[in-house]
């Protein structure tokens, strides 16, 4: 019986120990769930000084490469471009969402550390969901902080703009919190629920493609996992949503579920995750932790094919 039902898709920018050390524990963990790998390398300087060759050529034939024609970076989808196939492929994902032929598509960040089987945990948790992993970025929302919310339950709290609203305004000064509600667009006043914040972790998630891309552009009406999108002053980019967000409100209001999984006890997340990138010292000191990690577990790279111990 072949069990390799998920292909994976991974957007790589820099990092080049950390994305080796992201694929290899992974196969090392759940490579029996795993036929190809969608290797995304974002067109951006970066990825020419780090060359991501060793860890392409470690991954063999189950390695599907693509580097897109732009690098969308962090700015609002454009609906008017999403005809273009270029365009839609510089958004992060895109590609692999559109070329998979497998029934899951794993998403994973290149700055993780499997230490358990991932893709293991996650299709015992998929059921009639559309996607599973760790729902909500209930750290920077207010509904979480006042009581009302919290992780993996987005649908008991469904508050109307006026009542989000108050809960922004209600939390103290010092507390950080983005200001989507100062300048809204009519998105936002009109689908205030589910809540700004909240959608599926793309550092480490499932979804079943058999129903996400019939329903997902350029098939169907919701927008692209990737894209990120603009719900305030664009000016001060404090209305910026976060990858994966409109496409969750999306497929939420098409009726379709999400699963809450949490990951702690199969993967470990590298410490300033995006951010890394504009701290060097950091950078390198995750990058030289994950050198002496590929060191010890598994003596530079290499093309075994691991399985599922």
């Amino acid at each position: 019986m072949n069990t390799r039902i998920v292909d994976v898709a991974i957007n790589v920018f820099g990092k080049p120990a950390q994305t080796a050390l992201a694929l290899l524990s992974l196969l090392e963990h759940s490579g029996r769930w795993i036929d190809k790998i969608y290797f995304i390398e974002e067109n951006a300087a970066v990825n020419e000084a780090f060359v991501h060759g060793d860890i392409r050529a470690a991954l063999g034939d189950r390695l599907v490469f693509f580097r897109p024609q732009c690098m969308n970076w962090r700015y609002a989808v454009d609906p008017s471009r999403l005809g273009d196939t270029g365009y839609r492929h510089s958004l992060r994902y895109q590609y692999a969402f559109e070329h998979t032929d497998k029934r899951y598509l794993l998403f994973i960040h290149n700055d993780c550390e499997f230490i358990g089987d991932a893709v293991g945990l996650l299709l015992g948790h998929m059921g009639k969901n559309i996607g599973v992993g760790e729902v909500g970025q209930c750290w920077l929302c207010p509904a979480k902080r006042l009581g009302h919310c919290g992780p993996g339950r987005y649908l008991e709290y469904r508050p109307d703009f006026a009542e989000l609203r108050a809960l922004y305004d209600a939390l103290p000064a010092e507390v950080y919190r983005r200001l989507y509600t100062q300048e809204p667009t009519e998105e936002l006043m009109r689908h205030p629920w589910p809540l700004p914040e909240c959608r599926l972790n793309e550092y480490c998630c499932l979804i079943n493609m058999e129903m996400a891309r019939p329903a997902t552009c350029p098939q169907g009406q919701a927008r692209p996992f990737g894209a990120y999108v603009d719900v305030g002053n664009p000016e001060t980019g404090n209305g910026i949503l976060d990858i994966g967000v409109a496409w969750f409100g999306d497929m939420v209001r098409l009726g379709h579920t999400f699963g809450h999984v949490p990951l702690a006890s199969v993967l470990r997340h590298t410490v300033g995750g995006h951010q890394a990138l504009f701290a060097p010292e950091l950078y390198v000191e995750q990058e030289e932790k994950a050198l002496a990690i590929l060191q010890t577990r598994f003596g530079g790279h290499r093309n075994d094919n691991t399985e599922t111990k």
